[in-house]
This record gives structure tokens, C-alpha cells and sequence, in this order.
């Protein structure tokens, strides 16, 4: 009998919540189809009903991520938007997120793997990371170029903070980073002309 179409897109899901998890912690090549399957609880078999490839899922994983992340948590109702968005600043911006994060950022986590994978994989980061620019864009006053440029340029230091703090094995170098980049960040989130 065959699987109902709710079953296969819970399978899918779990496949590509594994993948996301596997490959920001291990990368492409680190993080093989049996190990995923494994992580969701499915047979390899499975796997070919969903994907073409281990390149098509890595792609399909990095576009997933954000929905997972806690940039995609919605606003509670009492907090103002720009409150809100200094806190998921500050929260991308932690040992936490570094160190615990049950999904962590694939932009942060992946950017020298996309780097050297195929277009495809550099296509789904690229919208990533266009997705949590227009996230943090939110508080945004107008919408003119400079404000464009300057999100972009705080999601970058956000991304780079992370994945330079990461590879750090002295913890006081990394806390300050992260500090630092928490401190310039919200001054740019606070400027009145953003």
C-alpha cells in the first residue's frame, strides 16, 4: 500500500532537518546519505524518493535551515520591532548559538563548504542569505540604497562574527568578538538613518 502524502512530506521534513543539522556541524563531505538517514530514522532507500542527489539535498537543506532558525520565530506582540530585532541579533551572537545550537546557522557554519560546493548549493545560500537580510531589514525606517547596503553589511559582520568566533580556541577572543559585534551591530540597528 502506499505511503499517504502527509507520510511522505513528514519523511521529507525529518530528512531534511537531519541534513540540515549534519552538514552545519560536519559539512558536505563529513556527512554521508547513511548517516542522515540514520539521524531521521529512515532507510537510505528512502532517501531516492525525495532527492536526486546528496548535492540536490545539501542545497535543499541550506534553503530549508532558516526555517528552523530563530530568526524565523515571529515577533511576540508587547516587544517593538526593533527590540526585537537587537535581541535575535544578540542571540546570533552567542557562545550559545556557537556551542549548543540544536540547528545553527548554515551561513555561519558552511561558508567555506558552500564556497567549494556547486552552484546549486551556492544559489540556496545566496538566498539565505538574502532572506535573513530582509529579516533583519524589518526595522528599517525607509528604503533607500544605504539602508540596503548597510543590513547587508550587518548581516555579514553577524555571519562572519560567528564563523571566525567558531574556528577561535581562545574563549576570551572569542566572547569579545562576539561582544564586539553584538556593540557595533545594535549602533547600526539604532542609527536613526537605517
Amino acid at each position: 500500500m502506499p505511503y499517504s502524502h502527509d507520510h511522505k512530506q513528514q519523511s521529507r521534513e525529518r530528512i531534511l532537518q537531519s541534513a540540515a543539522r549534519l552538514f552545519t556541524r560536519r559539512g558536505f563531505e563529513g556527512t554521508s546519505i547513511n548517516e542522515i538517514m540514520a539521524d531521521a530514522r529512515l532507510t537510505r532507500g528512502a532517501f531516492y524518493a525525495h532527492f536526486k542527489s546528496k548535492h540536490d539535498l545539501y542545497a535543499q537543506a541550506i534553503s530549508g535551515a532558516p526555517l528552523f532558525s530563530p530568526l524565523a520565530r515571529p515577533k511576540p506582540e508587547d516587544v517593538d520591532q526593533q527590540a526585537w530585532l537587537l535581541q535575535l541579533v544578540s542571540e546570533y551572537l552567542s557562545m550559545g548559538h556557537i556551542n549548543e545550537a540544536e540547528m545553527p546557522c548554515p551561513l555561519a557554519f558552511l561558508i567555506t563548504d558552500v564556497a567549494l560546493n556547486d552552484r546549486e548549493a551556492r544559489e540556496a545560500y545566496t538566498e539565505v542569505f538574502l532572506k535573513m537580510s530582509r529579516i533583519l531589514r524589518m526595522a528599517t525606517r525607509t528604503g533607500s540604497r544605504l539602508d540596503r547596503e548597510r543590513v547587508m553589511a550587518i548581516t555579514s559582520m553577524m555571519i562572519g562574527g560567528v564563523a571566525i568566533a567558531r574556528t577561535l580556541t581562545d574563549e576570551k577572543a572569542q566572547l569579545g568578538l562576539l561582544r564586539g559585534c553584538r556593540r557595533v551591530a545594535s549602533e547600526l540597528i539604532s542609527e536613526r538613518k537605517l
